[in-house]
């Protein structure tokens, strides 16, 4: 099992990467403030820029295609809400809301 390592406004934390949750969930589950409001992909609240680990995450959803510019996309940008872990590994995020 690897680390997940959370950036947000009031700090850093480090937990256990869990398979199958969402970023959003994993915060939540850690009582972690990760700014979100639909869990559906819509609101962009939950934006987050994927700093390390991306090999260890889903693939993009149809919902990060539609709500993120294809730039964004490229620069590591994802939504919280979309993002699973799917593999072992250490990943680390940046909660960046617009």
């Amino acid at each position: 099992m690897g680390l997940l390592t959370l950036h947000t406004r009031a700090g850093t934390q480090t937990i256990a990467a869990e398979t199958g949750k969402t970023i959003v969930e994993l915060a939540k589950q850690h009582k972690i403030v990760w700014g979100h409001a639909c869990q559906r992909g819509v609101c962009a609240q939950c934006r987050t820029l994927v700093v390390e680990g991306a090999e260890s995450l889903n693939e993009v959803t149809k919902e990060e295609k539609l709500r993120l510019r294809k730039a964004e996309r490229a620069e590591g940008f994802r939504l919280g809400c979309q993002i699973q872990l799917v593999q072992d590994g250490d990943v680390t995020v940046a909660h960046r809301p617009y």
